[in-house]
C-alpha cells in the first residue's frame, strides 16, 4: 500500500470511529468547569524551573510576576504597582497593596526576594540562572518596595522580573506540583503526573475572580484520543494540539470553531555538537541539505506552517534575511558525506553510510516528521534510528545531552535575549538551553554586547551577526514556524489565543 493510500484509509478510519463516538455524546461535567486538552506533562509547574512548552504556558494562570507581557509582547506591570529605572544598573519596583497568595498571606517584598535568590544560585539549577548572572543584589527597602541592582547593564532585564513569585515560606524549595502556591487567578488544587492538572478559581486574585469555578487540563498524549474528545464533548478546547490533517474535517463539525494565525514559535532538529560524528560540519550540512521542508510542510503540517529560515518569524523586529539557508540538495549531501569521510559503500547509492539516532516525543506530528526525515536521509545513505519516548524522560535526556539528533519546538519567542540563553556558552544546562553544547567565542562576544547595548539598531545588528553565525555552524536546522491553532466548543467565549500559546486568557474565558 503506497503512503498516500495508506494516510488516506488511516484519516477515513480515524474519522468513521470519531464519528461514532460523537453520536455517544460528550461526558457530563459541571457546567462551570473547562476541560482543556494537553498534549504532554509538564515537566513542573514552578515558574523557576518550568521551561518545557507544556509548564510555561500554564504557569501565568497560577503565578504573577512583577512585570507580564501583553499581547503585543511589550513588558507591562503586573505584581508591581510602579517601576523605576533611575538609571542603568537599578530597577526600584513597588508592589500592589492588597495582594494575596493562595494560603491567605499577603504579598511582600520579602517574598520578592526569596524567590530571586533562589533563582539566582546555581547550586539549584535553576534554568532561568544563567540570565540572573548579572544581577548583584536583590533587597527589601521596606514591606512594599524592591530594589534589584545590576552589575552591569542589561537591556532584557525587563523580561526577567517576569518570574513567577512564591511565598518566602516555601521559595527556598523546589517544587515541581502539589505545594504550589501563588497569586494568580487559579490556584493549583491537583497535579497528577500524565492524567490531569485541576485548577481551581482563587477569589481573592486581585485582577478579579476569574469567570469558570475550574479549569482541568486533561493530559492526553494520544492524538486520536484528543480529537474523539473534543468531538465528543470531552475536551472544551485545544491550543495547537491536534494533527494538521484532522482541521479540514473538524472544519465542518457542528458545535466546533477552529481559528487559525501565524505563529511565533520556531521548530528546528538540533544536533548534539559534542557527538563525534555530527562535530563535523560536514555531516550537519549533509543532512540539512538532505531535507526537504516543502515536503514536510505540505505532508506533515498540511500547509499550517511557514518556512523558517532563521530563529525569529518576519514579523520580528529581530528577524533576519541574512542567515544562510540550507536548499534541498540531496546530491550536495552525499558529496559533503564523501568528504567527511562518511563513502557510499558501493559507490552506487543508497546503501547506509552511518546510522544516526534521533530522539523525539511521543507526540504524533513530532513523530511524523521525524519519520518523513528519517525517509528523506535514507535517500543519501544516512540511516535513523527514530526513538520515542514519553515526554519527561525525553526532555531529561535532551537536557542531559543524552541524544545525536533530536526536534523541538521554541514557544512564543519574544524577546531575543533568549538567544543568550540558548546559544551562549555559559548557558549549557542546568544553567541555560544551550542543549546542543554549542561553544563560538565570537557568539559569546555578540550575546554579552547585545545585552549592554540600549541602541535598538545597533543591538539589532549583533543579533543578525549572532543568527547568521549560528547558522553557518549549523547547531539547528531550521524547519518551520507552525501556525497557532485553536479548536473549541461553540459555547466558550473570550478566550484570546497568545502569539505563544499561553493559557493567559482563560481567566476571562466563560461559557455561554
Amino acid at each position: 500500500m503506497s503512503k498516500l493510500r495508506r494516510f488516506l484509509y488511516l484519516i477515513v478510519t480515524l474519522f468513521t470511529l470519531l464519528t461514532v463516538c460523537a453520536c455517544e455524546g460528550g461526558k457530563e461535567r459541571p457546567p462551570d468547569t473547562l476541560v482543556v486538552g494537553l498534549e504532554g506533562n509538564p515537566a513542573s509547574l514552578d515558574p523557576r524551573y518550568a521551561s518545557d512548552a507544556y509548564g510555561v504556558r500554564i504557569v501565568p494562570l497560577i503565578f504573577n510576576g512583577l512585570l507580564k507581557m501583553d499581547l503585543s509582547g511589550a513588558v507591562v506591570k503586573d505584581l508591581a504597582q510602579e517601576w523605576e529605572h533611575p538609571d542603568p544598573l537599578t530597577h526600584k519596583l513597588t508592589l500592589r497593596d492588597g495582594v494575596t497568595f493562595h494560603d491567605g498571606s499577603a504579598l511582600d517584598a520579602e517574598d520578592v526576594v526569596a524567590t530571586y535568590h533562589f533563582a539566582m544560585d546555581p547550586e539549584n539549577g535553576c534554568p532561568i540562572s544563567g540570565s540572573l548572572k548579572t544581577l548583584e543584589s536583590v533587597e527589601a527597602i521596606d514591606s512594599g518596595t524592591v530594589l534589584f541592582k545590576l552589575k552591569s547593564p542589561f537591556v532584557s532585564f525587563p523580561f526577567q522580573l517576569r518570574l513567577g513569585i512564591l511565598p518566602s515560606e516555601s521559595a527556598g524549595t523546589k517544587l515541581l506540583g502539589e505545594g504550589l502556591v501563588g497569586t494568580g487567578p487559579y490556584r493549583l488544587e491537583k497535579f497528577k503526573a500524565g492524567e490531569e492538572i485541576l485548577l481551581a478559581a482563587y477569589s481573592g486574585y486581585f485582577g478579579g475572580a476569574p469567570k469558570l469555578e475550574r479549569v482541568r487540563f486533561r493530559i492526553l498524549t494520544n492524538a486520536t484520543t484528543r480529537l474523539l474528545e473534543i468531538r465528543s464533548g470531552g475536551l472544551d478546547l485545544l491550543q495547537n494540539a491536534v494533527p494538521p490533517y484532522s482541521l479540514k474535517f473538524l472544519d465542518r463539525e457542528a458545535g466546533i470553531r477552529t481559528m487559525r494565525a501565524p505563529g511565533a514559535s520556531y521548530q528546528y532538529l538540533g544536533f548534539n555538537l559534542e557527538d563525534p560524528l555530527l562535530s563535523d560540519i560536514r555531516v550537519r550540512r549533509a543532512i540539512a541539505h538532505a531535507i526537504d521542508r516543502e515536503t514536510l510542510i505540505a505532508y506533515v503540517m498540511q500547509g499550517q506552517a511557514r518556512p523558517a529560515d532563521s530563529f525569529f518569524p518576519p514579523e520580528h523586529w529581530a528577524h533576519t534575511d541574512g542567515a544562510p539557508g540550507y536548499l534541498y540538495d540531496p546530491e550536495l549531501s552525499k558529496k559533503l558525506l564523501d568528504e567527511a569521510g562518511l563513502k557510499d559503500p558501493d559507490g552506487e547509492g543508497p546503501l547506509k553510510r552511518v546510522t544516526l539516532s534521533y530522539k523525539t516525543s511521543t507526540d504524533k506530528t513530532a513523530n511524523e516528521a521525524a519519520r518523513v526525515i528519517a525517509d528523506q536521509l535514507s535517500k543519501v545513505g544516512i540511516g535513523v534510528e527514530v526513538r520515542s519516548f514519553e515526554w519527561g524522560t525525553f526532555f531529561s535526556d535532551v537536557k542531559k545531552g543524552n541524544f545525536q539528533m533530536m526536534s523541538l519546538r521554541w514557544v512564543g519567542i519574544s524577546d531575543p535575549d533568549v538567544l543568550y540563553y540558548i546559544f551562549h556558552s555559559s548557558s549549557v544546562p542546568p544553567g541555560g538551553a544551550n542543549r546542543g553544547r554549542y561553544l563560538s567565542e565570537e557568539v559569546d562576544e555578540w550575546l554579552d554586547a547585545s545585552r549592554v547595548e540600549f541602541d535598538l539598531e545597533e543591538r539589532t545588528e549583533l543579533y543578525r551577526r549572532v543568527q547568521e553565525k549560528v547558522a553557518r555552524d549549523l547547531v539547528y536546522v531550521s524547519l518551520w514556524w507552525p501556525d497557532n491553532v485553536l479548536v473549541l466548543n461553540e459555547g466558550i467565549e473570550n478566550f484570546v489565543p497568545y502569539p505563544g500559546g499561553e493559557y493567559t486568557s482563560l481567566a476571562n474565558v466563560e461559557r455561554r
